[in-house]
């Protein structure tokens, strides 16, 4: 039987893999390192917004790598791999022949191998599902949620709905969807206040405001809350502080005023954004959803004394959602998370799990279009992976993991 194959030089080897499983191949560039995956897994690699961890079979047949920089991207039994190559040879019509011990093509008398990868059935390996439309899971809560920052002595709020985007601050203006935005002097929108970041607000409009230093973001029963009118209508305590939060009516006042309008072209890619909290755990950057955070408190010790003989266990949580257990990435990161006032417990929900995770810090806020959050299958800590629009990958945490709970 005669089939299209694609032939592949692998150090000194030649390999057909059938065309029907070819996606693409590629010159490979940016690899995120994830050192918890086999070794013979270079990490994730992104082509043309699909995902795809990267595999070296060199490393596999214990030969030395030689930093081959093609890849070709592979389906197998609905995985997705992309797999290091040194030389795509040609597509051809080869005869298939199957043995009893193996598979093989010929080709003008000579015999080529077929690339067997089903050993990788066997290896927990996260792959993507590159391309598919993604559930909506609506859950809702009787919380409401706050950006926190200081300005002087205070710390003000403004609802996390309105936030964009947090950076580190840079010169008066500042570049955004190839437009240019004027940072703001937050003394227009309240008094004076130490410039150290620029906290981005869209509403019809997108507004840049330098701002002193984002404290939390910060999830409250609203039965927690006191209400007013006028600029701020919102107060509650924080780390036994009053925080004085920004009316949504005034936000959108000073947007309007202020703000960009965003181009036509670009308003249906903002709507579709979804809201990602990154997290520092080990100094290493892992995200979550935003709709499926329920809680964020303080690290708490005597929460954690809790005997378990499960290594990514650390601890038990009680939420109104119930008792559940506090997951730590120390075990399988090989690292310790050190104790400071910035280390949180983030309770994470959805329909099927509620869990806790211990990590040393938030450290941002950001939106993100729908379609550049990629999942994963598999049952490993990633549970897939959300591209930034500078192309910078971060792996998304997969709260079913560890599946033996």
């Amino acid at each position: 039987m005669k089939v299209s194959a694609l032939e592949v030089r692998i150090a000194d080897k030649c390999f057909a893999i059938e065309m029907d499983k070819v996606k693409h191949f590629f010159e490979v560039e940016n690899v995120l390192k994830v050192p918890y995956l086999p070794d013979f897994v270079e990490g994730i690699v992104k082509y043309n917004h699909h995902v795809y961890p990267l595999i070296s079979l060199k490393k596999v047949w214990g030969l030395q790598e030689s930093n081959p920089s093609t890849a070709v991207a592979i389906v197998m039994k609905d995985r997705e791999y992309a797999i290091l190559i040194d030389e795509v040879i040609k597509v051809e019509k080869l005869d298939k022949k199957e043995t009893f011990l193996l598979e093989v093509f010929e080709e003008d008398g000579n015999l080529i191998s077929n690339l067997n990868l089903n050993f990788l059935d066997d290896i927990e390996i996260p792959t993507f599902n590159n391309h598919i439309e993604h559930k909506n899971i609506s859950t809702s809560f009787n919380k409401d949620s706050f950006l926190l920052f200081e300005c002087g002595d205070e710390i003000l709020g403004v609802d996390t709905k309105y936030i964009k985007k947090i950076e580190d601050k840079q010169k008066e203006t500042f570049i955004l969807n190839n437009g240019v935005l004027k940072v703001l002097d937050f003394e227009k929108l309240y008094k004076k206040c130490d410039y150290n970041n620029v906290l981005i607000l869209e509403n019809q409009k997108v507004l840049a405001i330098g701002i002193d230093k984002v404290i939390d973001i910060y999830l409250i029963e609203k039965a927690n809350i006191s209400t007013s009118e006028g600029k701020f209508d919102k107060y509650f305590i924080y780390n036994q502080k009053e925080v004085k939060v920004f009316s949504n009516q005034y936000l959108e006042e000073i947007i309007d005023k202020y703000g960009m309008y965003i181009p036509k072209e670009n308003k249906s890619k903002i709507i579709q954004k979804e809201e990602i909290l990154v997290l520092n755990i080990c100094n290493k950057e892992f995200a979550v959803r935003m709709k499926n955070v329920i809680d964020i408190s303080d690290y708490d010790k005597t929460a954690l004394q809790f005997a378990n003989e499960n290594p990514n266990v650390k601890g038990l949580a009680t939420t109104k959602e119930g008792v559940t257990y506090i997951i730590s990435f120390e075990h399988i990161l090989n690292c310790e998370i050190k104790v400071s006032e910035d280390n949180k417990i983030i309770v994470l929900k959805n329909e099927e799990v509620l869990k806790a995770l211990l990590v040393d810090e938030i450290s941002d806020i950001v939106y993100v279009n729908k379609d550049n959050i990629i999942e994963a299958k598999g049952d490993s800590i990633i549970g897939g992976m959300v591209i930034l629009d500078d192309d910078k990958m971060i792996p998304l945490v997969n709260l079913k993991w560890p599946k033996d709970l």
